[in-house]
């Protein structure tokens, strides 16, 4: 979304005669920027407490499996102070808390809190990225006018998500996504600070190694061989020295612990369609699968197409029976909106993300990066992309007035799941 798109919905949103000027909105490169980053600690086990509120204050995890043993994907601050950690085995984390509570990852519960989070960033930023795992950036540079001071604007967004979502995160606004990143870091579980530009190195000088990104396990144990524990000690050293300790990557991380970061917020597009399926009983029957993938195709598609729009991206998710996700992600090469090619699509992506032969429990579809359509069919291939069009449309016209699923595949009858 650019400024001139996101002025016109405020003005929509607010009224023309509430924002009277619209040198409001200015280019980035007017304004000193301003990275606003929103980290929610522990996001799996947050979005299952606000679903079950009898939660609170109990031990409790979020547990699937790896490599044929059941892990701790998230878990609870009461767990964590009992001494459970991610990565555990779930076994020996039972023994360690004997009145834990284990529950299995819910994406239908994720991708709905994902949903509600960039529908509130999408009222204070123009541009913004959320990696879907408790972590979102807000381009916020420019909007001083609309919703005050940085720190001003992040802690209204901040109240927003709390009073909408009740969840709590820890918020930082810098000149730059490294810095707000590591400010999180330094202040979470929650709580708001700000970094003024050009204080950058000062107020990293002191922060523990660890939070610097960058920072892997190899590049840490190196790190912690030479004595260092400050992002300072780092910041420190010379080019000759950072390539010494830290080989190729060295420059970066130095530079990294100046503070000096230039990447942007990647853009996304709010608009998004999730659709998901729940077996009665876990399956692993390739047919029933493909029917499931099918019909989740088709109620997207229609739903896209209702609105005029087609798809750049596709993402799926998959819970196997014991609780395990996966998840798989494709970059379309152009838009799509017709039922077989995302049907193709889907298969496609299916056989990349889905290697475990166990049970599945349930399988979603989400349809991103969602863009105005328009057909553009191949100059060789005109008379079949159009024969496509026209057939999807009568198919599209019976759906809509006869009910989503009034003309369906063969195969789709096979699926026993629920859709949703």
């Amino acid at each position: 979304m650019n400024y001139t798109v996101f002025w016109q919905r405020l003005q929509k949103r607010l009224g023309r005669d509430k924002i009277p000027n619209s040198s409001f909105l200015l280019p980035n490169s007017c304004f000193n920027k301003a990275i606003t980053h929103l980290n929610i600690i522990g996001f799996k086990a947050a979005v299952a407490a606000v679903k079950d509120k009898s939660l609170e204050g109990r031990p409790y995890v979020i547990a699937g499996a790896n490599c044929g043993r059941s892990l701790v994907l998230d878990l609870s601050p009461e767990a964590i102070r009992q001494g459970i950690m991610p990565g555990m085995a779930l076994a020996a984390a039972e023994r360690r808390v004997k009145d834990l509570t284990v529950l299995s990852p819910d994406l239908y519960a994720y991708e709905t809190m994902n949903r509600e989070l960039e529908r509130l960033a999408a009222r204070y930023a123009p541009v913004w990225e959320n990696d879907r795992a408790g972590n979102m950036y807000l381009d916020i540079t420019g909007t001083r006018g609309l919703f005050g001071s940085p720190a001003d604007c992040s802690s209204r967004i901040l109240r927003d998500i709390l009073e909408q979502t009740e969840i709590r995160p820890a918020a930082a606004v810098a000149s730059n996504k490294l810095v707000s990143k590591v400010a999180t870091r330094a202040i979470r579980p929650v709580g708001l600070i700000q970094v003024q530009a050009g204080t950058e190195a000062e107020f990293l000088a002191h922060q523990d190694i660890r939070i610097l990104p960058g920072m892997g396990p190899g590049l840490l144990r190196t790190a912690m061989a030479t004595g260092f524990k400050e992002i300072g000690e780092i910041a420190a050293l010379s080019d000759g020295e950072a390539l010494a300790l830290f080989g190729r990557k060295g420059i970066v991380l130095r530079d990294n612990a100046h503070g000096i970061n230039s990447s942007p917020v990647a853009g996304t597009t709010e608009r998004r369609i999730w659709k998901k399926a729940d077996f009665k009983e876990d399956v692993i029957e390739e047919e029933v699968i493909r029917a499931a993938l099918t019909s989740l195709a088709e109620y997207g598609g229609l739903e896209m197409r209702n609105e005029k729009l087609g798809m750049r991206n596709l993402r799926i998710g998959v819970v196997y029976s014991d609780g395990f996700e996966v998840q798989g992600f494709k970059k379309l090469k152009r838009p799509l909106a017709l039922d077989k090619e995302i049907i193709a699509a889907a298969g496609n992506l299916y056989a990349k993300t889905v290697k475990r032969r166990i049970r599945i429990r349930s399988i979603g579809l989400s349809f991103e990066d969602l863009s105005p359509l328009g057909y553009q069919p191949d100059l060789f291939e005109m008379e079949t992309e159009t024969k496509d069009q026209k057939f999807q449309k009568a198919i599209d016209k019976i759906q809509n007035r006869y009910g989503a699923g009034a003309v369906m595949r063969g195969m789709v009858l096979a699926a026993n799941c629920n859709e949703h």
